[in-house]
Order: structure tokens, then C-alpha cells, then sequence
């Protein structure tokens, strides 16, 4: 093997393929195990157990950039004004938490401190992990294809984002259920949204937060709350 596999950029495709591919065995990779070396509790065991892991996995993927060549997507490129166009995405982020419902009571956050704690660890893991795989280093290979003119990245944004959402098809897995077909929907439009904050040199490390923040708001409730609002 060549000590830098800048060959697979001759076939970027083919290449954003493969870690399409390795980053769904990656995501299906059983988690449960590690949790439970932490606690008993099954709830946090898993919060645990999925978080560690993709912080692992996403020193898999950031390996993988290194050694593809792939360093200009990772950090801020723009300066403050990149944050800035990032800031109606962070915006979108924290209004997936339901501020209204909770500020009248009708639903609530009851999980303890240290399960909010490993909630939020697995949020930063998931959002870390999948942006560096998505955003990170197949986003620049479909890009490598399309070209970087207004055409090219407008098609490079619309196939990532889509195989970004696909991937969530994965949760069929655990039971038919048609909230799934909704996740698939709504991540095709984030990754579509955080695609743009790459464009404008937010970086992934950028992203991977919003996305963490994305996952946190919205789910908290449906995960360590009480209340009618996450079966609307």
C-alpha cells in the first residue's frame, strides 16, 4: 500500500463508495457491551456505549483523511465570518428543543444529571463521528466527480446529503416504524444545511457541533423526559 492513499481520488466515486460503506458497518457496530462496562443501567449504558464508540470510530475516519489528503474540511477556514454564517444553523439546532412545551409545563426533563451527561456524550459522538465520515471525507470525494462549479457542488450537496439520509435506514433494524422514514427526510435537509457551513469554511469540527446540539434538543425529552409533545 502506498504510505498516503491519495490514489483513490483517480476514482472518487468508486472511493466515497467504499467509506459509504465503512461508515454503515461502522454505525451498526454493537455498543450496548462497552456501556455496560460503565454501569448496569441500560438507559445510560447505551448513551455510554454508542458515545465512546463513535468517538472512536471518528478517530477511524480522521485517520482516514490524513492519509487521503483531506485536512482543508476539518478546521475554520474563514474566520469569524464563517462562524457567522454558521450561526443560523446553530439557530435551527437549538430550536429542534421544545421551548415551548417546556416552559409551560407540558413536558419535561426528569433524567439525572449523570444521565443527561451521558446523553449528551452520546450526542457529541454521533454528531463528531458523522460529520467527519459525511461532511468530512465523502463529501470531498463526490465533489472530487461533480466538479466545484455552482452545478457541481449544487449536485455534490444533494448526493451526500441523500446518502447521509439513507443511512438512517439502518434503524429498521430495531423495528418497523415509520418516524424512520421521517428521520431519513429531516437529515437529508441537515446534511444539506451543514453542507453549506462547509462551503463557507466552517470546517467539520463546526458542524460536528451543531449536529450535537441538533440531536441534544431534540431528543432530551424523548429520551430522559416526560410529556405529550415528542408524539406529535
Amino acid at each position: 500500500m502506498q504510505p498516503k492513499m491519495l490514489y483513490m481520488r483517480k476514482t472518487p466515486i468508486e472511493s466515497a463508495l467504499i467509506l459509504y460503506l465503512l461508515a454503515a458497518g461502522l454505525v451498526m457496530f454493537p455498543y450496548q457491551w462497552l456501556g455496560n462496562l460503565f454501569t448496569q443501567d441500560e438507559q445510560t449504558a447505551g448513551f455510554l456505549g454508542l458515545g465512546i464508540l463513535r468517538i472512536l470510530f471518528s478517530g477511524v475516519m480522521l485517520l482516514l483523511a490524513f492519509h487521503m489528503g483531506i485536512r482543508k474540511t476539518l478546521a475554520v477556514r474563514g474566520g469569524w465570518r464563517a462562524l457567522l454564517v454558521a450561526l443560523p444553523a446553530l439557530v435551527v439546532a437549538v430550536n429542534n428543543l421544545p421551548v415551548v412545551a417546556l416552559a409551560q409545563g407540558t413536558a419535561a426533563v426528569t433524567g439525572s444529571a449523570g444521565e443527561i451527561a451521558a446523553f449528551a456524550l452520546q450526542c457529541i459522538g454521533v454528531g463528531l463521528f458523522e460529520e467527519l465520515a459525511f461532511r468530512g471525507v465523502i463529501f470531498p470525494f463526490v465533489l472530487g466527480k461533480t466538479g466545484t462549479g455552482k452545478k457541481g457542488r449544487f449536485i455534490a450537496v444533494l448526493a451526500s446529503s441523500a446518502a447521509f439520509g439513507l443511512l438512517h435506514l439502518v434503524n429498521l433494524l430495531g423495528g418497523f416504524s415509520g418516524g424512520v422514514f421521517l428521520q431519513v427526510g429531516y437529515s437529508f435537509l441537515i446534511g444539506c444545511m451543514l453542507s453549506v457551513v462547509m462551503f463557507c469554511g466552517g470546517g467539520v469540527f463546526v458542524c460536528a457541533f451543531i449536529h450535537a446540539v441538533y440531536n441534544f434538543c431534540g431528543n432530551v425529552v424523548f429520551e430522559l423526559g416526560e410529556g405529550a409533545f415528542w408524539d406529535i
